[in-house]
């Protein structure tokens, strides 16, 4: 039997398999020894994917669904590119952290492939760990600083930006794992899931300061009500909306990064004084 693991924000994901397999990069980043404790534990083969008899929980839009049969949840993933509909399954106990996955014979090995990954760290922080955000986060002189913004905020932009006016270590490009450490404070995680830039570091940080990008003719930094920081970054926040109590967890998670006074909102225009604004706050 073989045992690898992935470590992605502080989260475990465990795969036994009897067919050899290996994690893509820029998963493989994030790869650790199979001995680990994990928070979530797969056991994987080859097969026909079989469709659950239960009702459909979500429906993502996109490549996979999320179905209730009996006190299991099965994921389903589709795809035009594969003949086996679904291509594959993955069915797990009630709080996410033991299941079963069947790849498809005409699909790659890959257990964990995208979106299953993401999704199994997003069910897992939602369950008081953490939130997952759609942002740029960075670290300069050992210091974490995310930028935070949805499609067309000026994230990659941020990203090149700061590569250009200093040497930061750039955990993604796209998604951002915030949770609060055991001493109390916060830190955040970087994921392999990068976006236009294709940036992405298995490192983490203290949690210096979050900033909701705004693109502007001159970079200003300004102080968030709390209804409204809480609003904007719950629009770029991937909880589980199929499960209420991990959407009231996040909601609550998210007003306690308001109330510790990390978030403000930075308009900005895209030159050097953006960064020298975070960097050397007036």
């Amino acid at each position: 039997m073989i045992r690898k693991a992935l470590r992605i924000g502080g989260v475990t994901l465990a795969v036994e398999s009897e067919e050899p397999f290996d994690f893509p990069d820029p998963s493989s980043r994030f790869a650790v020894s199979g001995d680990v404790v994990a928070d979530v534990a797969l056991t994987a083969t080859r097969g026909t994917p079989r469709m659950p008899s239960g009702d459909i929980v979500f429906d993502s839009g996109g490549v996979w669904r999320l179905h209730a049969e009996d006190d299991r949840r099965v994921f389903t993933f589709h795809s035009p590119y594969f003949q086996s509909d679904p291509y594959k399954t993955a069915s797990f106990d009630a709080d996410f952290t033991r299941g079963e996955v069947v790849v498809a014979n005409d699909a790659p090995y890959d257990p964990l492939g995208y979106p299953l990954d993401e999704l199994l760290v997003a069910a897992r922080l939602s369950w008081g760990a953490g939130v997952e955000l759609h942002g740029v986060g960075m670290i300069v002189d050992g210091r974490g600083y995310l930028f935070v913004g949805q499609s067309g905020a000026g994230k990659t932009t941020t990203a090149r930006l700061w590569l250009k006016e200093s040497a930061p270590v750039i955990l993604s490009d796209d998604r951002i794992i915030v949770r609060r450490d055991p001493d109390g404070g916060l830190r955040m995680y970087g994921t392999p899931w990068h976006g236009e830039a294709e940036i992405c570091a298995a490192a983490d940080a203290p949690l210096a300061a979050i900033y909701l990008l705004e693109q502007a003719p001159a970079t200003a930094i300004r102080e968030l009500e709390d209804a409204e920081g809480v609003a904007r970054l719950f629009a770029c926040a991937f909880p589980p909306f199929y499960h209420q109590e991990s959407l009231g967890f996040t909601i609550t998670f998210l007003g306690t990064l308001l109330s510790e006074r990390v978030v403000r909102a930075l308009a900005f225009t895209p030159d050097g004084s953006a960064v020298r604004a975070v960097l050397n706050p007036r």
